[in-house]
């Protein structure tokens, strides 16, 4: 049938199947006892049985002595995995998950006891147990904290929606940082005046919002790089089961806390102990997370040492190099200088609109994407600017981020993209000349099919890409037909 290039049926199907499995009633009508195995979707055997000719069934892998104890136990442990883990565990998620959702439960332990004394902290804000507080003034208050929230929602979502999937890691962290913050403000807030108390309780709503849109967003990413097999809703509901259980104990043990502690320099002290210990094992988690998809800083890890090495490296050491909240996009040249930074244009004017005193622009052509070079700037950096034209594949703004790697790593410090480096790059005749606009295509070690079969056999996914931290632009180009006057 794949010789005709028809696409096989329904029917084709099922013979193949009858072809490649002989069913299970013709083996035991041959006298031969029969093995059952029972697997997951990601083949994994959970269960065998043996169905004898005799037509008894029968387990396996267990003595009649210990059979029922065995089972007894075995059943318990599988329904307890069940609940809290993907079904297939470990082989239906990627390997860095249970690192990640370890780390996560007791990140959400440490915040559930930090969120009890909070809240004790803003009832008290809010005017509970004081007989000078209004109830119209704690009403008022809400009404603002609620609006506070739902603006900063909005804000937050337009403004860096785009941003968080590429960079899931730093806006999953950044999302908790939040939350502790709004947590020391409300911690505070009954030792403020009413304005006080309306600036923090408001502000610490705000970005407690702000913590709901990041972690939302980045939570999801993080789950459709763990999930393998079409288990992305399952896995989202076996994450929401731990922290329900986490959540349980976390609310126990504080329970004990806020009616033992509840001395002011204690609940501080407690509570700087607990953000710490919160923060510090959310970044161990974060960290743990070995990304496959390419985004601005990963391509730049992984680049740099194949320049320097030739080696490629595997998404797990590159994750060890990455940097969770701070990171500049400016790349260095083959003697380790930061010469250039590289960003995606907003557009095509953005593209050429460098800052003043800026005379010369190089546009360099490249399959499927373009890049628009500028002279130096104020500290010493050139900018390249990348745009993708119409219909690029995602692979296509890998091979750009990595062609404008290495024009920066032949360029030299203080000299910024040169006549001279065109031409090294592009060829003395097809080179564009500063400030022109003459097409120069050229591949470099960038589209090395090496290269790309070793990224692909290291575990890198070159099929997607996360590098754009706005609203993606393409550009096509045709000539300009002017109209006789």
């Amino acid at each position: 049938m794949s010789g005709t290039g028809q696409t096989p049926t329904s029917q084709d199907v099922l013979m193949t199947d009858a072809q490649d499995h002989e069913g299970i009633a013709t083996i035991l009508a041959k006298g031969t006892d029969v093995e059952i195995l029972e697997c997951d979707k990601t083949g994994n055997i959970r269960t065998k049985w043996l169905h004898t000719a005799d037509d008894r069934v029968i387990p396996t892998g267990s003595t009649k002595s210990n059979n029922l104890i065995f089972r007894s136990i075995r059943g318990w442990r599988q329904a307890i995995s069940d609940s809290f883990l993907p079904v297939g565990f470990p082989h239906s998620v990627s390997d860095d998950y249970l690192a990640y959702q370890t780390y996560d439960s007791l990140q959400a332990f440490f915040s559930t006891i930090t969120s009890l004394l909070a809240n004790r902290a803003l009832l008290e804000g809010l005017g509970v147990g004081d007989a000078n507080s209004s109830a119209t003034f704690a009403m008022l208050l809400t009404i603002l904290k609620d609006a506070m929230s739902r603006v900063a929602t909005i804000v937050f979502a337009h403004r860096f929606g785009l941003r968080i999937e590429p960079d899931a890691k730093r806006y999953r962290f950044l999302a908790d940082l939040f939350n502790d913050t709004a947590f020391f403000l409300e911690l505070y807030s009954p030792y403020l005046g009413s304005l006080g108390k309306v600036f923090a309780l408001s502000t610490g709503e705000a970005l407690r919002a702000l913590c709901g849109v990041a972690a939302g967003a980045s939570k999801a990413a993080l789950s459709v790089h763990f999930a393998k097999h079409d288990n992305l809703a399952e896995l989202n509901a076996k994450e929401a089961s731990q922290e329900t259980a986490v959540g349980l104990v976390g609310l126990l043990v504080g329970t004990l806390v806020v009616k033992f502690v509840e001395e002011p320099i204690s609940v501080i002290s407690l509570m700087v102990a607990l953000v710490f210990g919160h923060l510090w094992v959310n970044y161990l988690g974060v960290c743990s997370v070995h990304m496959t998809t390419l985004n601005r800083q990963r391509a730049t890890i992984l680049f740099h040492e194949y320049l320097e090495t030739g080696r490629v490296l595997t998404p797990s050491e590159v994750a060890k190099k990455e940097n969770i909240l701070f990171w500049d996009s400016a790349v260095p040249n083959r003697n380790g200088q930061r010469v250039a930074r590289i960003e995606f244009a907003e557009g095509y004017h953005h593209a050429r609109d460098f800052p003043k005193g800026e005379t010369k622009v190089f546009l360099v052509d490249g399959p499927m994407h373009t890049k628009f070079i500028g002279t130096r700037l104020k500290d010493g950096l050139t900018t390249i600017r990348i745009l993708l034209w119409d219909r690029a594949e995602p692979a296509r703004a890998i091979v750009a981020w990595f062609s404008a790697m290495e024009i920066a790593w032949m360029m030299n410090r203080g000299e910024g993209y040169s006549v001279k480096l065109d031409r090294v790059i592009c060829g003395p005749d097809t080179g564009a000349v500063a400030g022109g606009d003459k097409p120069a295509a050229f591949e470099k070690r960038y589209c090395d099919a090496q290269l790309w079969e070793k990224m692909v056999a290291r575990g890198w996914d070159v099929e997607s890409q996360a590098f754009e931290t706005g609203p993606p632009v393409r550009v096509r180009v045709q000539p300009a037909i002017r109209k006789n006057e």
